[in-house]
């Protein structure tokens, strides 16, 4: 610590030696500092306090009726948009201001500066607003304060006006696109049902119970198909035994050469007994058997064939009509059952249709049900929208009253001068201070015994004190005189100008005194 403090106090010693820098920046920097503080033009400040009434007693009354809004954000939001480019232009036309500039790049140059300058300020519980404007002319800074008031209000009112004009004209155009919507919705809509009404919901219970009910008549039909193939295989069956006894008794007619082939033949017996059959009495015997069997043969030809015996049977022409009958039966069962297949395919491959049917009409209804939804709240809200308006011109959400008008201001409101002058004071001393502390160390001084022992590592024996024959004291003597003299001079210098510039009236005599010799 005691090496700090000695470090310090040696720091201090440099300081103190290199001095005459302190006293070359004073007197550089102060009086040119002092000077351009005196010659700053006065700043005049005006403001006006308005103040924003929300309460309205309509807004109980309308609730759920009209369109509620938050008064305080859409002054938060007029705030935040005083400040925009077209609200700028309008406070600068309002208050002359763009008749001081010549060009584009001096009228950009005044909206950058009324933007920097313009304040409005809002307390933290009352909607109290104070605007502000500070310049150099104290009858332009009253304008643009009263210039950004009226904006700030006149915005706000025709802000909701506006809106509402705005959301009128925007909700009738939603409303025709919804109506035109919600009429291709119903046509659709009637269409599909048109062209697939027999797979409407609620029909699907007709289809099972049609598919069922075709299905069961399908089954008796193929039972009553089987009974009647079973019948005509019976029938057929003794329509055959009735033909084979026909035939029976169509062999058992006789004719007139059955008893001389009878003899032929016992007698061709008796022939191939004893001969062979290239005897010439077998031979005959052979050849007039033949011509027998052929006489008898054409003789069979003139009687009465097995079906013409059969037909004289009543069995048989009964047995012969159910046949045809029972084949009639079978024909037209098998075409009924085939009717039957087709018409359960046709159910089958319907009832396949119906889910994706209520699938279709499922989601033309949900586009439907929702557009018919929005197009009735379109219409609610329209109706809630000319109450708004309606109530918006009987009165207003917001009312402005204006607590203080901005006033032109007789005393300038700045610069604060003698705060600056002592800022320049302070400002030059610190730039002295470390010129001193910078020349210290690049020249350094010895100027204690510590210092000296640091700086040769040789221990000091003794110190020589300068005396009045050396003529040290002197020099030193000389130079704290001009030291002193020089600080007190401007020392008066500073309190001079404390006093011209705490004084309005002197500094106005002297600026414009100065200003006439200029």
């Amino acid at each position: 610590m005691q090496d700090l403090i000695e470090d310090f106090l040696q720091y201090l010693r440099g300081v103190w030696l290199k001095r005459r820098y302190i006293l070359i920046a004073l007197w550089i920097i102060c009086p040119i500092g002092w000077i351009a503080v005196t010659l700053m033009p006065n700043q005049y400040t005006a403001e006006a306090r308005v103040y924003a009434d929300t309460r309205s007693l309509l807004q109980p009354l309308l609730k759920g009726l009209a369109i509620q809004t938050d008064p305080s954000q859409e002054l938060a939001m007029m705030v935040k948009t005083l400040l925009s480019r077209s609200n700028l232009e309008k406070i600068a036309r309002a208050s002359d201001a763009d008749v001081r500039v010549n060009n584009s790049t001096e009228y950009d140059e005044l909206l950058d500066n009324l933007k920097e300058t313009i304040q409005i300020d809002k307390t933290r519980r009352e909607n109290l607003y104070t605007i502000s404007f500070e310049a150099d002319s104290p009858q332009y800074v009253r304008d643009v304060v009263q210039a950004a008031l009226d904006v700030f209000v006149e915005n706000t009112l025709g802000e909701k006006r506006q809106d509402t004009d705005t959301a009128n004209s925007f909700i009738n155009q939603q409303i025709e696109e919804y109506e035109t919507r919600l009429i291709e919705a119903e046509k659709r809509l009637a269409s599909f049902k048109q062209e697939y009404t027999a797979f409407l919901p609620g029909k699907e219970s007709t289809y099972y119970s049609n598919l069922e009910s075709v299905k069961k008549q399908l089954e008796e039909t193929r039972l009553q198909l089987s009974e009647a193939e079973t019948k005509l295989v019976s029938a057929r069956a003794q329509l055959a035994s009735e033909e084979v006894l026909a035939s029976q008794q169509t062999a058992r007619v006789r004719t007139e050469f059955d008893d001389r082939i009878l003899a032929m033949q016992t007698r061709l017996d008796d022939l191939l007994l004893r001969y062979t059959e290239r005897h010439p009495d077998v031979v005959e015997v052979q050849r007039q058997l033949a011509s027998l069997q052929k006489q008898k043969d054409s003789a069979l030809v003139t009687a009465k064939t097995p079906a013409a015996i059969a037909s004289e049977s009543v069995i048989y022409q009964d047995l012969k009509i159910t046949v045809s009958q029972i084949e009639n039966d079978v024909a037209s069962l098998k075409v009924r059952e085939q009717r039957h297949k087709e018409k359960v395919e046709n159910l089958e491959e319907q009832l396949r249709q119906v889910p994706d049917v209520e699938a279709k009409l499922t989601g033309l209804n949900r586009n439907y049900e929702i557009t018919k939804s929005k197009y009735e709240d379109l219409l609610s809200r329209r109706e809630s929208a000319l109450i708004s308006q309606s109530a918006g011109k009987t009165t207003d959400d917001i009312k402005f009253r204006v607590i203080d008008a901005p006033r032109v201001p007789l005393e300038p409101s700045g610069p604060k001068r003698p705060l600056l002058i002592a800022g320049v004071l302070i400002f030059a001393l610190a730039v002295g201070v470390g010129l001193s502390l910078a020349f210290s160390q690049i020249n350094p001084v010895v100027s204690s015994i510590q210092q000296l022992y640091q700086q040769t590592g040789y221990p000091v024996l003794g110190v020589v004190s300068a005396t009045e024959s050396s003529g040290l004291l002197k020099v030193e003597k000389r130079k704290m005189r001009v030291f002193v003299l020089s600080n007190a001079v401007l020392f008066c210098g500073f309190v001079g100008f404390m006093v011209i510039n705490l004084l309005p009236n002197l500094h106005s005599k002297i600026i414009t005194g100065l200003g006439g010799l200029l």
